[in-house]
């Protein structure tokens, strides 16, 4: 099967969007439109239906997005793991995205090519003690010849 999401899918995951905001626009104006005189009963049946098609919704859309085994409405690993296989490599694809856009990332990937390790020789003054590098020809801490 190929990483492409079948209009089936794709279907279902838009019917499930919305749903979601027609619920959330059902609950929401139970708030609002309950502040002019109606039936009681108005109140109570709106906002349970919101929540209905919420959750709904959200099933819907978790089966498109990642198809009935996918999603765990189906329990058969293989068919599973082909439903995800879209899925899986957008999100794959978005991370890989992600590190390519950091410096140190990119810092580092670029310098795995270099295998070369150059070693840094320090001699010490005789008259402080200090640390100087091999080339030097006076001490950095007291100026003396070395």
């Amino acid at each position: 099967m190929s990483n492409k999401i079948s209009k089936e899918r794709k279907f279902t995951y838009y019917i499930g969007l919305v749903l979601v905001v027609v619920g959330f626009i059902l609950f929401i104006s139970s708030f609002f439109v309950d502040m002019i005189p109606m039936s009681p009963s108005s109140f109570v049946v709106r906002p349970v239906i919101g929540m209905i098609c919420i959750i709904v919704g959200n099933i819907l859309m978790s089966i498109g997005a990642k198809g009935t085994a996918g999603s765990g409405l189906l329990l058969d690993p293989e068919k599973a793991r082909e439903d995800l296989k879209p899925y899986s490599a957008a999100k794959g694809g978005m991370i890989n995205d992600t590190i390519e856009n950091i410096d140190m990332v990119k810092d580092m990937s670029s310098r795995k090519g270099e295998s070369e390790v150059k070693e840094i020789i320090k001699i010490k003054c005789r008259a402080c003690g200090a640390l100087n590098d091999e080339d030097a020809k006076f001490c950095k801490s007291c100026g003396k010849e070395l």
